[in-house]
C-alpha cells in the first residue's frame, strides 16, 4: 500500500493512541513524524495518501489534511497533483508560527519535533493596566490574573509570554499548574471554546529583562505579538503579550486572492 515506507508490515500493525488530550489530527501528524524520524520515510519518498491515512485512523480526510498541512507549513513535504505527496526535508525550516488557526506552544513544538517546556516565573492577581482592561472589557474595580512564563524548546528559551485573564471568570485557575498549556486548561477545565483571536505583530529588539530571560548576553531581534482570544459569544478570554526570539521563529501568513482597488 505504501511503496515509500520501509518495513511496511511492521508499520501497518501500528495503531494510533487516541488519548483524550491529543486531537486526532495531531496523533496522525505525530505518527507520520515518527516514521520520518526513524528513517522509514526518507527524503524523496512518497507519503501515504490522505485516503490511506483516513482509512487507517478511521477519520475523515479533512482531519488527515489538517495533520499533513503542518508538514506543508514547515516546508517538509511537497504535494504534486496527480503524483502524490513527497518528503523534501526531514526537519522543519524553522520554528514556524502560522497566523491561520489558534495553536498552543506545545502544538508548535510537537510539529517541529522539539521538546516543549513551560517555566512559570510569576502568577498573581493585579489591577490590570489600562490597555489590558480595555482589551478584556474590564471595569475599573475588576482585577486580572497575570502570569509571566518563559517557554523552552529542547531546554532553550525561545518565547516569553505575559498573559492576563479576567479574575472573576477564571479565579479557580490560581490553584492549577501554570507549567502547562494554558489553552488546555481553558478548554478542558473551564469548558471554554477558543473561537477566534485578533493578533498584532511588531518587530523590536529584546529589552534588558527579556534578554536576560532568554539567557543572552546582548539584545536580539524579536517579534512581539499582542493577541486577544474570544469565545463564541465574542467575549474576551485572554489578553496575551508574547515575545518571540527572531533567531528561532519564522512567521508565515496565508493571503487570499488579489483584489484590485477600483476608485469611485
Amino acid at each position: 500500500m505504501f511503496p515509500c515506507i520501509r518495513h511496511r508490515k511492521k508499520d501497518m500493525r501500528m495503531t494510533p493512541d487516541y488519548g483524550r488530550k491529543i486531537p486526532k489530527y495531531m496523533q496522525i501528524h505525530q505518527w507520520v513524524r515518527a516514521l520520518i524520524d526513524r528513517g522509514e520515510i526518507q527524503r524523496g519518498d512518497r507519503l501515504p495518501t490522505e485516503t490511506e491515512l483516513s482509512r487507517m485512523f478511521s477519520v475523515n480526510r479533512m482531519t488527515v489534511r489538517k495533520a499533513m498541512d503542518i508538514f506543508v507549513t514547515d516546508g517538509m513535504i511537497h504535494r504534486q497533483p496527480g503524483k502524490g505527496t513527497f518528503l523534501v526535508s526531514e526537519n522543519p525550516e524553522d520554528l514556524v508560527y502560522t497566523l491561520k488557526n489558534i495553536t498552543s506552544f506545545i502544538d508548535d513544538m510537537q510539529s517541529a519535533g522539539l521538546q516543549p517546556a513551560y517555566h512559570a516565573i510569576e502568577v498573581k492577581v493585579i489591577p490590570p493596566p489600562d490597555e489590558v482592561a480595555g482589551l478584556l472589557r474590564l471595569k475599573k474595580d475588576q482585577q486580572a490574573i497575570y502570569s509571566l512564563r518563559v517557554l523552552h524548546a529542547n531546554e532553550e528559551p525561545v518565547l516569553i509570554e505575559k498573559s492576563y485573564l479576567p479574575y472573576s471568570r477564571f479565579k479557580a485557575i490560581l490553584d492549577m499548574d501554570f507549567n502547562a498549556t494554558l489553552y488546555q486548561i481553558l478548554t478542558e477545565k473551564f469548558q471554554i471554546t477558543l473561537h477566534h483571536a485578533t493578533q498584532c505583530l511588531t518587530a523590536v529588539f529584546s529589552k534588558k529583562e527579556e534578554t536576560r530571560m532568554f539567557g543572552l548576553s546582548r539584545p536580539c531581534p524579536c517579534m512581539k505579538m499582542e493577541t486577544v482570544l474570544y469565545d463564541p459569544g465574542n467575549s474576551p478570554v485572554e489578553a496575551l503579550f508574547a515575545c518571540y526570539r527572531g533567531d528561532k521563529y519564522k512567521f508565515r501568513f496565508r493571503a487570499g486572492h488579489y483584489k484590485r482597488h477600483i476608485s469611485p
